[in-house]
């Protein structure tokens, strides 16, 4: 019987893993396709062999040419790595919380990065986005640590950091609303940063927080195996070596550096955190490393297609890629939990 069972069980492994390989090579020739059409379409029409001389021959008396590398570019890059980095932090989240609702905003990063820019605003002036990128970051990894701190550390168990996180997202949500009734200029501007977008987006910013993108994409990369087993429970995650302590911190860092990267870059995006786990896991099966390398893509694509449609006529082409996500992400949700739950981490 049990040579029977292996016999079973090697088709069914083989099917899995092609599907998988399917699900990931699809999700990076669409992305390819999408950000080529995101050089495209806009406002002001490029033809497609403008979009290839701005690429490969750059020309910069061309009005043409500039659009698409000054401004479709950066955009183009943000959104990608924006996208990239909530999907796999959110699917983190969701594996150590062991919560398929959990996403940046419950564990107070998006509350930190809030406060921060409020701060900036008020104490130092300062009204251009790009300007308050590194006070976004500063606040987001500090709520992160705070949290990490009151739950305890590294031996944190998932409802004491839920706990923790809610509690302090709550309190910087407080600050921030006292803060803002002290000026009506930085309401203003915290209004524009909190709805989540891609305008006046540098490459340098993306050049500046790059490293922090990468170091967390490798962080959780490396916690990947160890939240696998810790889905097994704590006991039987032990019993297969797995340093438990150090999983969950390597975790935490990479949750820290995306997430605070992410929100310092285009703001707090709702929902993008929350549903690409949902999709990744729906196609990868179970399992945390798939769903990893899915929601790199998904995130990406879900990301880069909010932006675009925000620059379609139909929307005033000038709708944040922040409201997009929520007009797209709430119906999609709602779809997915009626017709087949939140399934079970």
């Amino acid at each position: 019987m049990p040579d029977t069972a292996l016999a079973l069980a090697a088709p069914r492994r083989r099917a899995a893993l092609s599907s998988r390989a399917l699900w990931l090579t699809g999700s990076l020739a669409a992305l390819i396709l999408l950000a080529a059409v995101s050089l495209r379409l806009g406002l002001r029409p490029v033809s497609w062999a403008e979009v290839w001389q701005a690429m490969s021959a750059y020309d910069p008396a061309s009005a043409e040419q500039i659009v698409i590398r000054q401004m479709r570019l950066p955009r183009l890059l943000g959104a990608g790595l924006t996208g990239a980095a909530l999907g796999i932090s959110g699917t983190l989240i969701q594996g150590l919380t062991r919560n398929p609702l959990a996403d940046p905003g419950l564990l107070g990063i998006n509350g930190g990065a809030a406060l921060a820019v409020t701060g900036c605003i008020l104490l130092l002036g300062i009204t251009d986005p790009a300007g308050f990128v590194w006070a976004a970051l500063g606040g987001a990894l500090a709520a992160a640590l705070l949290v990490a701190v009151l739950s305890g550390g590294s031996l944190a168990s998932p409802l004491r950091l839920l706990l923790a996180g809610a509690a302090i997202s709550s309190l910087f949500l407080a600050l921030t609303r006292a803060l803002l009734l002290a000026s009506q200029q930085a309401l203003d501007v915290y209004r524009f940063w909190v709805l989540g977008g891609f305008d006046g987006i540098q490459l340098e910013t993306i050049a500046a927080l790059a490293p922090f993108f990468v170091l967390g994409a490798l962080a959780a990369l490396a916690a990947a195996s160890g939240l696998d087993a810790l889905l097994l429970g704590e006991d039987s995650a032990r019993s297969l070596g797995v340093r438990t302590g150090a999983a969950r911190l390597l975790a935490g860092t990479a949750i820290v550096l995306l997430s605070g990267s992410a929100v310092a870059l285009a703001g707090p995006i709702a929902f993008a955190g929350l549903i690409v786990p949902h999709l990744a896991r729906w196609a990868a099966g179970p399992g945390l490393r798939w769903s990893l390398a899915l929601s790199a893509p998904f995130g990406a694509i879900l990301l880069l297609g909010a932006d675009l449609a925000g620059r379609l006529p139909l929307f005033g082409g000038s709708l944040q890629a922040g409201v997009m996500t929520a007009l797209l992400g709430g119906p999609a949700l709602i779809w997915m939990v009626r017709r087949n739950g939140a399934r079970s981490l």
